[in-house]
């Protein structure tokens, strides 16, 4: 698949394609569904190169996962939901 078929028309150089469901919370790594490109956050300056805030909320419900505050399908439901909002709706926003 190409980044248009994801509906993405800005420049690649400025995102990336990501898990949908991060392999750190049991994403698949090869399903198509689980993929997706992700555009540049706001206030990243085009023509700098994929950036990426997604990463540390990631790594933050898979701790948490991890240290029995959530459950997997809670941090997975959030992540898909709105993964801008997923620390906050599992109280985990510091």
């Amino acid at each position: 698949m190409n980044a248009a078929s994801y509906g993405y028309t800005g420049k690649m150089g400025d995102a990336e394609y990501d898990h949908l469901v991060s392999l750190q919370l049991g994403g698949d790594p090869n399903d198509a569904r689980n993929l997706w490109v992700e555009p540049a956050d706001p206030g990243h300056k085009p023509g700098s190169g994929a950036n990426n805030l997604k990463e540390p909320v990631e790594t933050k419900l898979h701790t948490a996962v991890c240290a029995g505050k959530v459950t997997l399908k809670a941090a997975q439901n959030a992540i898909v939901t709105d993964w801008t909002t997923a620390l906050a709706k599992l109280g985990l926003a510091a």
